[in-house]
């Protein structure tokens, strides 16, 4: 089989899940203005004429992918418990970007709860994408890690039964800061306020709202769609909704939400692709350092039919002022696997359906040893690794950068097929 050609170079940062595993941009809002640059690190302050800049350690505690480095800080205070909107605010145990606890946009939406808040979502179920960060280990004082200045969580939710919805989507972009003091109202955040919260900005659109918003460290972005087809949301229910964004963000949650609550009749509906991807296992499979500060993933939530959801992984950055993790290097370019995990009515429907799919590789060779079957190739300008566990059928797509463009099938099989071994034992 000839060398595949090289794909263009996905662009870096935070995405929904993009086409043959690489992150993209996320898209723009229904309505409303871009959301505008995040202001620069504030300038480091002088104190009894010397430059004090103390290292805030960034402790996200839990497995996962090791991870690296130093944020810097005016002071130090150190990390304690969690505080309220408007109070003294430390951090302690997991999640803690600085002094202040890191919180997960669908965490705060919670896409279980959106029925109940704003209204019906009808009969088949939510399309939820989200972005997010993935826990730490707990940082070795002796050599602290290094987190960015800033860190992003997204969550967008959307019926899949329009006509019966009461709205289009909802989404919640969260911008957080290591400090206080350096979130600005951007040009383009400018409204109507609501009453009863304060500190928020709300734009009008025909058939939609976009409402801005700051809490100490974080900065919001709330956009609510209806369209004009439909009757408009209350004013009470935009003001609960944007209170308990507010409200959520001392102590809103941290880690993603375990999709196994999302059940019918006692039966689970959604296997978490990004619980059986994980960071660690896909470390230890292609010994290159992992980001675990971009990760996307998406699920749908109907009870019915072929069930899907996905998770993109990437790995790290090159880091200049510190060794990769032991036993990996840091990748020159990107590897952006993306996982799609679909559960099936039975095993034979999955088994199935990846006939179907294997007709669309090129160059397919089965894979023995890898859950019920397996096959590898090329479909869609992407490396392709297939596999079926029980009911569920499991697809890995992964495409190439300026960094490994030059990579053989073999090369990419050589990293994928252990990948996929260690999801295969992941699997329900």
């Amino acid at each position: 089989m000839s060398r595949m050609p090289s794909p263009p170079p996905y662009p870096r940062g935070p995405g929904l899940p993009g086409p043959a595993g690489g992150p993209q941009p996320w898209p723009a809002y229904p309505t409303g203005p871009a959301w505008p640059s995040p202001p620069p690190p504030p300038p480091r302050r002088k104190n009894r004429a010397v430059w004090v800049v103390p290292a805030l350690v960034v402790v996200l505690a839990a497995a996962g992918v090791t991870a690296w480095a130093t944020l810097k800080g005016d002071d130090d205070r150190a990390a304690g418990g969690g505080g309220d909107a408007s109070g003294d605010v430390s951090c302690s145990g997991e999640y803690c970007l600085g002094e202040y606890r890191y919180v997960n946009a669908c965490g705060l939406l919670d896409p279980s709860s959106v029925a109940t808040r704003i209204g019906p979502i009808g009969d088949d179920g939510l399309q939820v994408s989200e972005s997010y960060s993935d826990p730490l280990p707990t940082a070795d004082p002796a050599s602290p890690p290094k987190w960015p200045f800033s860190a992003r969580s997204r969550c967008d939710i959307r019926p899949v039964d329009h006509e019966r919805a009461a709205f289009r989507s909802v989404s919640l972009d969260l911008e957080q800061y290591a400090k206080e003091g350096v979130v600005e109202r951007g040009s383009t955040e400018q409204g109507r306020s609501l009453p009863g919260v304060e500190g928020v900005a709300v734009r009008d659109e025909d058939g939609a709202v976009e409402v801005f918003g700051s809490v100490r460290n974080l900065r919001f972005r709330l956009n609510l769609v209806w369209t004009t087809r439909k009757p408009p949301i209350p004013e009470s229910t935009l003001t609960a909704l944007v209170d308990a964004v507010v409200k959520g963000v001392a102590d809103g949650p941290s880690a993603p939400a375990e999709l196994g609550v999302l059940r019918d009749g006692g039966r689970q509906v959604v296997t978490d692709a990004c619980t059986v991807f994980t960071g660690a296992d896909f470390q230890d499979a292609v010994h290159y350092a992992v980001d675990p500060t971009n990760v996307d993933r998406s699920y749908r939530t109907a009870s019915s039919g072929p069930i899907t959801s996905t998770c993109r992984r990437t790995t790290a950055p090159t880091d200049r002022e510190r060794p990769a993790p032991e036993g990996t290097t840091y990748m020159d370019g990107a590897m952006s696997p993306k996982v799609t995990v679909t559960r099936h009515p039975d095993a034979a429907a999955a088994r199935a359906a990846m006939g179907v799919d294997r007709r669309n590789i090129d160059g397919a060779v089965d894979l023995p040893g890898i859950g019920d079957g397996a096959v590898f190739g090329v479909a869609a300008s992407a490396f392709t690794l297939e596999f079926t566990r029980g009911s569920h059928q499991v697809r890995i797509d992964c495409g190439l950068t300026n960094g490994n463009a030059d990579w053989t099938p073999a090369d990419m099989r050589a990293r994928l097929e252990p990948l996929a071994a260690a999801i295969a034992a992941r699997m329900p």
